[in-house]
């Protein structure tokens, strides 16, 4: 989609990638002469050349940083409701992403997203380390749908790739930007890029943030005042920080090295019971108000190094490598049970303790044609090594079987898990172009994949409650180890096959049929699976119209996912043996649809998507008490063939405005509107109402007055209605469903200075 905000990106002509954007709200008021503006193209790097993005025959969204800044857009959930087709979900230690309905469906430690995200190149390996990614950035590009040929294995749904601004050569430049709002909000950032010498240059960026919750924590009794409670879930505090060196002794040679850090805090998730069993119903009062009595926390903290070479090698090809490592520390401290023995005496109590350390190393080298003839290739080859250690503490407490309402996490675990989880991937790419005349291209490009998974050999399971001084570090003897002496190998084969023509300057057709995988493996209790498999056949348009004023582009595509891993038991023999295993003959189908104009002093977006995705034969288990804690009064057997696919909206919708042409003194004022709306959609295939997250349509006003100087004010007022709503519903066995609120009315202002 291109920018409304008249989006330009200019290229170091050595380098192929984007380096800067100029959005038109930095531009003076004469470049915005509204008679001359048109619509300028955004450069998307995904495919390792860079290409405007309606010259890619991709359904695709790009957004440069400062146009997501514009929008009060800074992390993952607040992007979904620019990119239709695009669903995430904060989960506490899990986050749900997915495109089209594929990417990730429940928490499971043996389990990856199968929407690929990339960080200046890297492959981010596992979803803990979203937070942070959305500052200083210089673009973000979504493309949906199966990427196996660029984006590698975990691409199955679709890739994102997060482009962090670059150093600039020969001149100083940066920005510093303040913000404070409702909820005592305070944010403080900037970033700045220097020249060290004529040929190496550097960028430092620092951003700050703290939050109170959107809810209020009563601790154990609701009388108390949320004031005199240390814990109140949903509040933030973090800070991040990333330094960069560039050297670029030539215009056929640039090294970029990035390092970051980040410490991410949380009181925890603020889960909320629904009102009653079986439905997803608000409590009548006092939605956003809980009362968790055990100490809670998630604490992400990581770093991260990544090595980026750019080689003119000679006129035929260049050469591009990446390699990034990372490390991450996360610590979650959840009340499960979100209630107090206090208040009800007789309630069993359950609270969970993760630690999850993440370590992993990624590589990619590849090979890009660099002439103008009628044949373009790229070659490569990429790694990852990834190894993660869980350490998973459920407990429980006033049980019989666990008695005393003081928690004490020796005598009170009901089950251990320590994982050692191990994930291997190496990989061989190329893609073959070549222009059968001036307007018609086709394009044929394969991956092979060879994936090992599994779990290390010190991994075990152990069962509480352990026995009176225990160590509390749960080294249980007694603990059983799980067949984990060989890792599970896989290999596939993933690619595309397109052809697209050019009948005019202004206008490309494409057709295509790309696949894309994510490896299968096993569980903690031993079951083995397989990969998921996804097949896309699409059709798209892009062009300009009306002399570039309107830009626009529109796909259909029909998509075969096959071994869909979801968690459940199928055998009414065996109702409790619910583990991960595949589901076959699931389809999605779907429209997306982006039109940009700019008319006179006006600039506007609209995107849409309609998807319908359905399950094939599938038959579950429902456990009794699913419905409502009574229904059904047994174990029940029933076929979900025809019912919908899980995080997948069947409509998505996002709209904006902006007009450009009130001049206020050496500046000008920027009044804008967006408006969004994401249909209903279940988080699990058991189909109660408990399970279904209902549409939202949310409305944001901003007014900017921007000065010639380099000066930016910005009063904004986000979901301006305050509208009460459900971002995420999920149920239980005993029909109780739980929810977490999407973000109230929130009004602040921010200070920009760029130079």
């Amino acid at each position: 989609m291109v920018d409304p905000f008249m989006i330009k990106f200019a290229r170091f002509p050595q380098k192929h990638a984007l380096v800067i954007a100029v959005s038109a709200a930095a531009a003076t008021s004469a470049q915005m002469t509204s008679a001359q503006a048109t619509l300028e193209e955004v450069i998307v790097t995904a495919e390792r050349r860079a290409v405007s993005l309606q010259d890619t025959p991709i359904s695709a969204v790009a957004l440069t940083g400062l146009t997501l800044d514009e929008r009060g857009v800074d992390t993952f959930e607040q992007l979904q409701y620019q990119v239709p087709s695009l669903t995430f979900t904060d989960n506490g230690n899990t986050k749900y992403l997915n495109i089209r309905g594929v990417g990730q469906s429940e928490s499971a430690p043996n389990q990856t997203t199968g929407v690929a995200v990339h960080l200046d190149g890297g492959y981010v390996a596992r979803e803990f380390v979203y937070g942070d990614a959305f500052f200083d950035v210089e673009s973000v590009e979504v493309l949906r749908g199966p990427q196996g040929t660029y984006a590698g294995q975990n691409a199955s749904g679709g890739a994102i790739f997060i482009n962090s601004t670059r150093p600039v050569l020969g001149e100083t430049t940066g920005f510093a930007s303040v913000e404070a709002a409702t909820y005592d909000k305070k944010r403080m950032g900037g970033g700045i890029s220097f020249p060290l010498t004529e040929t190496l240059a550097a960028r430092v960026a620092v951003d700050w943030e703290q939050r109170d919750s959107f809810y209020k924590n009563h601790g154990p009794d609701l009388a108390t005042s949320p004031s005199r409670v240390e814990d109140q879930p949903g509040n933030v505090d973090r800070s991040f920080g990333r330094f960069q060196l560039l050297y670029s002794p030539s215009d056929r040679f640039d090294a970029r090295v990035i390092y970051e850090l980040s410490d991410n805090k949380t009181d925890g998730v603020p889960y909320k019971f629904l009102r009653e069993p079986g439905t997803n119903n608000l409590p009548d009062s006092n939605v956003r108000d809980l009362n968790v009595d055990l100490d809670g926390h998630r604490n992400v903290s990581y770093d991260r190094g990544t090595l980026q070479i750019n080689w003119m090698v000679n006129d035929a090809f260049s050469f591009k490598g990446n390699l990034s490592y990372l490390e991450s520390d996360q610590h979650y401290l959840s009340d499960d049970d979100r209630g107090s023995p206090l208040t009800d005496p007789d309630a069993v109590q359950a609270g969970n303790d993760f630690k999850i350390l993440d370590e992993y190393w990624t590589a990619e080298l590849s090979l890009v044609s660099e002439t103008d003839g009628p044949l373009q290739w790229t070659v490569g080859a990429s790694f990852l090594d990834y190894d993660q250690k869980n350490y998973l503490n459920f407990y429980r407490y006033n049980h019989p079987d666990y008695p005393g309402t003081g928690l004490d996490p020796t005598i009170h675990t009901r089950l251990y898990l320590d994982l050692n989880t191990i994930r291997e991937n190496q990989a061989v790419f190329g893609e073959v172009g070549y222009s059968l005349t001036d307007s018609l291209t086709f394009k044929i490009g394969l991956r092979y994949n060879e994936d090992e998974v599994g779990f290390g050999d010190s991994s075990y399971i152990s069962a509480g409650p352990f026995p009176e001084g225990r160590p509390s570090h749960y080294n249980a003897p007694s603990g059983r180890p799980f067949p984990a002496d060989e890792l599970l190998s896989f290999e596939k084969t993933t690619g595309r096959v397109l052809m697209e023509w050019t009948p005019g300057d202004n206008s490309l057709l494409y057709g295509t049929i790309s696949t894309g995988y994510k490896p299968g493996g096993t569980t903690p209790f031993a079951n083995e699976y397989e990969s998921e498999e996804v097949t896309n056949y699409e059709l798209g348009w892009k062009g300009s119209l009306f002399e570039d004023h309107i830009n626009a582009s529109v796909a259909a595509y029909y998509m075969e996912y096959d071994q869909f891993q979801r968690t459940y038991s199928p055998d009414p023999e065996n109702p409790t043996a619910s583990v991960t295993r595949n589901v076959d003959g699931s389809t999605i189908q779907g429209i997306e649809a982006q039109i940009t104009g700019v008319f006179g002093d006006f600039l506007w977006d609209v995107s849409f998507a309609y998807n319908d995705g359905e399950y094939g034969e599938l038959e579950i288990v429902l456990p009794p008490g699913a419905a409502d804690g009574v229904n059904p009064v047994g174990f029940e057997t029933i076929n979900l063939e025809g019912e919908p696919i899980d995080y997948l909206p069947e409509t998505s919708f996002n709209f904006g405005l902006s007009y450009q042409g009130f001049e206020f003194g050496s500046g000008r004022l920027i009044p804008t509107v967006r408006v969004s709306y994401q249909d209903e959609y279940y988080t699990t295939f058991y189909h109660y109402d408990y399970n279904l997250t209902p549409s939202k349509t949310l409305v944001d006003l901003f007014l900017a007055y921007e000065a010639d100087a380099g000066w930016r004010v910005e009063g904004y007022a986000k979901n301006v209605t305050d509208k009460e709503y459900i971002s995420r519903a999920q149920g239980g066995d005993d029909g109780w469903g739980e929810y977490l609120l999407g973000n109230p009315r929130e009004v602040g202002v921010k200070l920009r200075y760029s130079f």
